[in-house]
């Protein structure tokens, strides 16, 4: 792991917690221009919500991989974990830009069953 990859993946912790809080304006506010002209606030809070009411709140994460993308545009963090909440298990993808000392998110991708079958 590397200082790039170090402001990432304190920031995932954080969007948990704003996740169990159904602080979903704040996270998609702190996100990434990427991220804000890819979706609406109110798709993005629609999208989250759906998420937290399936899943339920954040138990424990696993790292299960990382990597640094260093491009013209900007460097950008990509963090994979698996995760359990109260009411399922997920594998979760997030991509942060670092930009002026932080990891603001750019895209979050959640695979799980308990998506679809509940």
């Amino acid at each position: 792991m590397s200082e790039d990859t170090s402001l990432a993946e304190q920031a995932v912790p954080k969007f948990h917690e704003l996740l169990d809080a159904g602080e979903f304006a704040h996270i998609y506010e702190q996100s990434a221009d990427d991220l804000r002209r890819s979706a609406t606030q109110e798709q993005f809070i629609a999208v989250l919500d759906a998420i937290h009411g399936k899943l339920g709140t954040t138990k424990t994460t696993s790292p299960l991989g990382w990597r640094i993308d260093y491009q013209t545009s900007g460097t950008f963090v990509t963090l994979t974990y698996d995760t359990d909440y109260s009411d399922g298990k997920a594998q979760e993808r997030f991509v942060y830009r670092l930009q002026d000392h932080q990891a603001l998110l750019v895209s979050y991708y959640v695979n799980s069953n308990a998506l679809i079958l509940r």
